[in-house]
This record gives structure tokens, C-alpha cells and sequence, in this order.
């Protein structure tokens, strides 16, 4: 479902909109991923500490 929420805010934005995205767990940063190279988009995701509430930062500028 995660996909399709970020499917959806990539669709909404403009091209060059700085998207940020928090995720949670290893398989949903992994689909979001493949998701983004599908689509042709560059993004960069950072491992967050284990004191946060998510587990990824997935930033992006919309191309």
C-alpha cells in the first residue's frame, strides 16, 4: 500500500518537488525503491537511529 501512497504524491507533484518520504521496514523500502527506478526517479535513502519512529528517509527530486 505504501507504493501506491507514494505512486500518488509523485503523481500530485511537480517536476522539480523535493519529495520526502518516511518508511518503516526493510521490504517497503526495498519496493518503494524498485518503484522509483521503475519510474525513472533518483532518490536517496538513509537508515535512520533506533530512537526514531520510522526506519528510512527517502528523499527525491521529482524529475
Amino acid at each position: 500500500m505504501t507504493t501506491v501512497h507514494v505512486r500518488l504524491a509523485l503523481d500530485k507533484s511537480s517536476r522539480g518537488e523535493v519529495l520526502e518520504i518516511m518508511l518503516r521496514g526493510e521490504e517497503t523500502r526495498r519496493n518503494v525503491e524498485i518503484l522509483l527506478g521503475t519510474l525513472g526517479q533518483q532518490s536517496d535513502c538513509q537508515p535512520l537511529d533506533e530512537s526514531a519512529t520510522v526506519d528510512y528517509r527517502v528523499t527525491l527530486v521529482k524529475s
